[in-house]
């Protein structure tokens, strides 16, 4: 019988071969809810005119992080080299087609700012490391965002996705899996920053069958949307992290749940998912090994509060969203009373990373406890909205003025707002602190799970509060306990 890496190795080889048989040029319009926004749709449905009947297909790809710069265009010539286009309004799209993608022009005449950068770089062109934005981060899990297809599980494939997990089932024990990620200090990127391996690791030797999984993909808080950007963008990183952690704890089933608003997300996770089973990635027997693992979609219908994970195992049960008194910890009893282990988008997607380059390369980055790197979603009063991977312990300073390009509107700032709603605003004086959760904690501050609102000094802080409040009056307040009756 072959063993996992075998069947992999016949999956890759017989996906490159699907993926070579595309017609080059090849343009892919980066689809996501930022770009949507903008105008990404018709400018997508202008290339199908113009490309019709033509020696070109036309694809998706995801959002790559430059939300500012959206429409989106790439345009894979044949050879592989990839020139990348911003701000690719509709009415553009005649002279992007004529000249850069039949043609050998690498930026229209009359649109030539549209370029950004050349993969790989050429003589005389931009590349991506020369542009701060792209120079300053630290892209391990958003490395393929804006690059594989994410409708394409075989894109995924023939770029080394899943192959990790093949790895994982034929070459490490479960006890070596849990080793490494507790040697990384891979904390939850969710805001509460738990240690991964020390939730895993009570949840393999919890009692109980079934063991749930559960990958929480709510997202409902203002200012936070890396999640929804990640599946948007390569839903396949987010799986593959998914299945070695089951592996790895003994799980065979479990539930992606995504928030009610994020429908591009659902849409594409529902299609990874089915490409998935139809590949042998999900279902019985994984890659021709002892691993069978089925996960299953689960969408809300638009709760902040069902973020939270005991509401959030209401919700999967079929009840309303409403968080639970904690007496014993959900890896123990949690969904259906079974054990249960839940990590959020971003720390499911560093899974691979880890195994890929090894616990002590990963934790190199990083503070004492805060290892690897943070996804940051700048938003607001500032010059390069998006979302950003940063290493931990780069400087908020920095991450604001150097790799964001400061604020906006020219005016001082006032603060920035981390973590979303039931954060504490940044003054310009912390602006110095090391982004890592201990060192923000130490500042009286929270990281959270990634948002970064820049506000100038028009900001009335005391409106700012004032929806602050009325936001967790109407989504949190009374639900959970604390709040509700108070220990007091």
């Amino acid at each position: 019988m072959s063993t996992p890496l075998v069947r992999y190795g016949q999956l890759r080889e017989a996906a490159a071969k699907r993926r070579a048989a595309l017609a080059l040029p090849r343009v892919l319009v980066h689809i996501s809810g930022c770009g949507l926004a903008v105008g990404a749709g018709e400018t997508q449905a202008r290339l199908a005119d113009a490309l019709a009947a033509r020696a070109a297909s036309l694809g998706e790809v995801g959002c790559n992080g430059m939300c500012y710069r959206e429409p989106m265009v790439t345009v894979v010539k044949p050879g592989g080299v990839r020139f990348t286009y911003g701000d690719v309004a509709a009415d553009r799209v005649p002279a992007l087609v004529d000249e850069c993608v039949l043609g050998e022009c690498p930026a229209p005449r009359a649109h030539a700012d549209m370029l950004i950068a050349v993969d790989p770089p050429r003589l005389g062109m931009r590349k991506w490391d020369d542009h701060d934005y792209w120079r300053l981060q630290h892209r391990l899990v958003s490395r393929l965002c804006g690059l594989v297809e994410p409708r394409d599980v075989d894109d995924a494939i023939a770029r080394g996705g899943y192959r990790q997990l093949a790895r994982a089932l034929t070459e490490l024990t479960s006890d070596q899996i849990l080793d490494e990620v507790r040697r990384a200090s891979l904390l939850g990127r969710g805001g509460a920053a738990f240690p991964s391996a020390a939730k895993w690791e009570t949840a393999r030797k919890a009692s109980g069958y079934p063991k749930y999984m559960v990958c929480n993909a709510e997202e409902g808080e203002p200012s936070i949307y890396k999640d929804r950007r990640l599946l948007e963008a390569d839903p396949h990183g987010v799986l593959e992290g998914l299945l070695i952690a089951a592996y790895t704890i003994g799980s065979d089933r479990g539930f992606l749940y995504i928030g009610g608003e994020h429908l591009l997300a659902h849409d594409i996770c529902v299609v990874a998912l089915e490409q998935a089973y139809e590949r042998g990635l999900l279902g019985e027997h994984i890659l021709g090994s002892d691993f069978s693992f089925h996960l299953e979609l689960r969408m809300g219908a638009g709760s902040y509060a069902a973020g939270e994970s005991s509401a959030m195992m209401s919700s999967i049960e079929g009840s309303r969203g409403m968080p639970r008194v904690k007496l014993v910890r959900s890896a123990e009893r949690g969904l259906f009373q079974k054990p249960t282990n839940m990590n959020n988008v971003e720390t499911y997607a560093n899974v691979p990373v880890i195994l890929e380059h090894g616990a002590a390369w990963f934790a190199q980055t990083g503070g004492p406890k805060s290892k690897g790197s943070k996804i940051l979603a700048p938003s607001g009063h500032v010059k390069r909205s998006g979302w950003v991977e940063v290493p931990l312990g780069m400087s908020t300073r920095t991450f604001l003025y150097d790799l964001c390009g400061g604020v906006s509107t020219g005016r001082p700032l006032k603060c920035l707002q981390p973590a979303g709603v039931s954060s504490v605003p940044i003054p310009e004086h912390l602006l110095d602190t090391p982004i890592t959760n201990e060192d923000y904690e130490k500042a009286g501050l929270t990281l959270g799970s990634g948002g970064m609102v820049v506000l100038d000094d028009s900001t009335c802080i005391v409106d700012l509060m004032r929806y602050y409040l009325e936001f967790d009056w109407v989504e949190s307040c009374s639900r959970c306990t604390t709040c509700r009756v108070s220990n007091e």
